[in-house]
């Protein structure tokens, strides 16, 4: 019955009920990486759709396109991505770029300098050099960017939320492909949605449908009770990183396991910090240099406040000994320990046995886009994020669906 109400809730709501009126930013594809980030960091967001220059009409300030489709073309009715042939102008949507695009790309630039065997301050007197050069770069010419994100164009705004999260979020592949040359790794994590005269008007982002979800939990009936252990998001592999670890190498990883996110944690497990690309959100190409910085270092600095942990994380030898353990436990037995204090975060985690409804208000509330799991020590035994949520909820609405399609058959042969 609960599957069946997720079903009702996801098929029965359109993009209507969830958009609003935007302003939404634009980036013209000969924008250069400088003025890409200032626009990015002064508006505070991670990403922003990218569009040829040309495509812009001179007078539209607002970033208005030509007609997705031909004048001679009838427009066909509900939900079409702009990769879909025979849609015109399919070429003048380049995909969305966001800073992880950025510093990937930066990365790229990097490769055969021999970046990991170089010293701290050998490495940022580099990334400062090649930085200001980077800067220049156009949008167009960047090596990786255009892939975390997708195009909706909704001639009458009734594409259902079902539609909208399976084939524009989850799958976006089997809509379309992604004009751009990131790596898509089967997930985006936003949609920009056109209106009837084409213009940009929305973007819903996978925080919007957790949102949503949140503020209809009845609905979710017994799902919503079912906690992170018995999800199976209690035992799942964290990828971490120690906090001496340079930020641009804990980006480098990133990359490498395509994920969005590491936990940064002490010499006993303890998780610290949380080191994401919401991190660089206010990040300029003159900044790069402190990508050469252990991470909670980079954290620290970020949130205003210094980081004081070798003194803890340096003792690898006598990790397991009681008088390390003393070491340790020193900051915690004078005061209570806030998680992520070392590094200025106030980390949001959660135990195994929370349930789905304090995890979706952990998310809600606090505008974050994964929780951590630890154990009782802090130590992170998995890591829920939005992706998490919408496979889960989406395959029981789909489970539901199928559900009932085999009771309308199973009565009509009865009937026969």
């Amino acid at each position: 019955m609960a599957s069946h109400s997720v079903h009702q809730l996801f098929t029965q709501t359109s993009l209507d009920d969830l958009t609003t009126k935007q302003s939404v930013i634009i980036l013209k594809d000969t924008a250069t990486v400088e003025a890409a980030l200032k626009t990015l960091a002064t508006r505070r967001i991670l990403s922003a759709p990218v569009v040829a220059a040309s495509a812009i009409e001179p007078q539209a300030s607002c970033g208005c396109l030509p007609p997705l489709f031909n004048h001679q073309q009838e427009v066909p009715p509900g939900a079409h991505w702009p990769q879909e042939v025979p849609l015109a102008g399919s070429k003048q949507i380049l995909g969305f770029l966001d800073v992880r695009d950025v510093i990937s790309s930066f990365l790229a630039e990097l490769e055969g300098t021999g970046v990991e065997n170089m010293k701290m301050l050998q490495l940022m007197r580099l990334l400062e050099e090649k930085g200001q050069a980077f800067a220049t770069t156009a949008i167009k010419d960047l090596k990786v960017f255009g892939g975390d994100g997708d195009f909706l164009h909704v001639r009458e705004t009734k594409a259902s939320l079902q539609d909208v999260v399976v084939n524009g979020l989850l799958q976006p592949k089997e809509r379309g492909s992604h004009m751009g040359k990131h790596i898509v790794t089967g997930t985006v994590h936003r949609v920009a949605i056109y209106d009837a005269q084409f213009r940009l008007i929305n973007i819903i982002s996978q925080t919007d449908i957790i949102k949503f979800l949140y503020m209809n939990q009845q609905d979710i009936g017994d799902l919503s009770k079912q906690t992170a252990a018995e999800l199976g998001w209690a035992q799942t592999m964290v990828v971490s990183v120690g906090p001496e670890v340079s930020a641009i190498e804990a980006m480098r990883l990133m990359n490498e396991r395509q994920i969005s996110a590491v936990a940064v944690v002490d010499g006993v497990g303890k998780i610290i910090g949380n080191f994401s690309v919401s991190e660089m959100r206010t990040i300029m190409a003159e900044h790069f240099g402190a990508l050469a910085l252990p991470v909670a270092e980079f954290l620290a600095l970020e949130h205003g406040t210094e980081f004081q942990g070798y003194s803890r994380i340096q003792e690898h030898e006598v990790t397991d000994s009681k008088g390390h353990r003393f070491v340790t436990d020193r900051v915690a037995r004078t005061r209570p320990r806030t998680p992520g204090e070392e590094v200025g975060q106030s980390l949001v985690l959660v135990k195994p046995a929370a349930p789905l409804t304090e995890i979706l208000g952990k998310i809600v509330n606090h505008r974050i886009h994964r929780v951590y799991v630890v154990d009782d020590q802090e130590r992170p035994c998995g890591v829920i994020t939005c992706t998490d949520i919408l496979r889960l909820v989406i395959k029981a609405a789909q489970d539901a669906e199928q559900q009932q399609q085999h009771n309308d058959v199973s009565m009509q042969q009865a009937e026969q």
